[in-house]
């Protein structure tokens, strides 16, 4: 049987019995080990990139509100760009 038979099948099955296979394959030793080796490489991306400075670093609260502001304020703009029709 294929992965992708196997998600298949699995699809079927009623969400409690999902959420048990998804349990039983998380205690798998090999799993936990792949996921904890993603992990890793994944914290030496971040590492490498503060090291590079591609951060922002904010002093209090009300700097990290400013960017968020500003993080939603360009994506609402990028959002409306996408949905106005092309002249």
């Amino acid at each position: 049987m294929t992965v992708e038979e196997l998600k298949a099948e699995a699809a079927k099955l009623p969400p409690a019995d999902r959420f048990s296979l998804v349990e039983w394959i998380e205690q798998c030793g090999d799993i936990r080990e792949l996921r904890r080796s993603a992990l890793i490489r994944e914290l030496e991306v971040g590492l490498e990139q503060l090291e590079r400075g591609d951060c922002v670093e904010c002093k209090d609260d009300a700097e990290l509100r400013a960017f968020f502001d500003g993080v939603k304020s360009r994506g609402r703009d990028q959002l409306s760009a996408r949905k106005e029709p092309a002249a």
